[in-house]
């Protein structure tokens, strides 16, 4: 299984020979899901905050979380996250799974899941408080 996902991320992050990954996760996350479902590997889309209006889509695949566009979470110089409290790299980097996760991401586009990796990469995630205009 492993092995048929990697193939799927290399061949799409290759084909794609994108400089940036900054808002290509439908992209990605679209056409990895739709190799992966002609394989006959089950595989689900899922989005961090569909209500909201910010999206950033990621796959599971049997145990395999997947999410080529990570390094758009990356801390960047002279920038603070606009929609986050912090910037979702840098809290995987506060946790040992989460730096496991972080480096299997960046490097493989893809992290076999344990235990509760999925709500360690998922924390990350946390929204700035929105004030209400009235």
């Amino acid at each position: 299984m492993e092995e048929m996902i990697r193939f799927i991320v290399f061949k799409n992050v290759s084909e794609a020979n994108a400089e940036s990954m900054d808002g290509l996760c439908f992209y990605f996350a679209n056409n990895i899901k739709a190799d992966l479902e002609m394989m006959d590997i089950d595989v689900k889309m899922y989005n961090i905050n569909e209500k909201d209006g910010y999206d950033h889509y990621y796959l599971i695949a049997d145990k395999f979380l997947i999410d080529p566009t990570y390094s758009q979470f990356l801390p960047k110089v002279n920038e603070s996250p606009i929609s986050f409290e912090d910037f979702p790299a840098n809290v995987l980097m506060k946790d040992e799974r989460g730096k496991v996760i972080l480096k299997d991401l960046l490097e493989n586009g893809y992290h076999k899941l344990e235990e509760n990796d999925l709500d360690i990469y998922l924390s990350g995630f946390k929204f700035k408080e929105r004030s209400v205009k009235k």
